[in-house]
């Protein structure tokens, strides 16, 4: 899987994040497991 260009992406046990700042080839791992995408924050509303 190839890292992508400007997303985060979180380490599910120590919650550690990376930012791709140069998208590339291979697999980013943490604690010896593979890091995931980082879900987005929910913006806070206007109301």
């Amino acid at each position: 899987m190839a890292n992508q260009l400007g997303k985060r992406y979180q380490c599910s046990t120590c919650e550690a994040t990376v930012l791709i700042t140069k998208a590339g080839d291979g697999e980013l791992a943490c604690h010896g497991q593979p890091m995931e995408i980082a879900q987005a924050k929910p913006l806070p509303s206007s109301d």
